[in-house]
């Protein structure tokens, strides 16, 4: 993430956090309201940060194999939303569906894995053949 995205990208977080903190006892269905939104605002500014990364991963996947990256995109996918929808759950407080989303994603990641597995295997039986 650019520098000037920085530190109004964590003041934006510290100040949901503090009011979080504060609405938290008193009206927890606000609260999670406000954290929800405080994240959303949170992912809009990382917008451009994030077609930066895509024109650097598109430029990276131009010179490697394009299944085994598309795998490890697809894991990388998976694992930033299970985390996040883990976190979600936690802070609804719904700990045995955190469980679960956080069960999923490890078997998601492992799907979306699964082909690069394959041929790391294949090139390993090739060569010991």
């Amino acid at each position: 993430m650019a520098l000037e995205h920085l530190l109004p990208t964590l003041g934006l977080a510290a100040a949901a956090a503090l009011l979080y903190g504060l609405l938290h006892k008193s009206n927890p269905a606000f609260a999670l309201l406000l954290s929800l939104a405080a994240g959303l605002a949170i992912l809009v500014r990382l917008t451009a940060p994030l077609q930066q990364m895509a024109a650097g991963l598109a430029a990276l996947a131009a010179r490697v194999d394009g299944a085994a990256f598309a795998s490890l995109l697809r894991c990388a996918g998976v694992l930033l939303l299970t985390d996040y929808a883990c976190a979600v759950c936690k802070e609804a407080e719904a700990e045995a569906l955190a469980w679960c989303t956080s069960f999923a994603g490890r078997v998601l990641t492992l799907a979306a894995l699964w082909p690069l597995l394959e041929e790391v295997c294949g090139m390993i039986w090739e060569l010991t053949g």
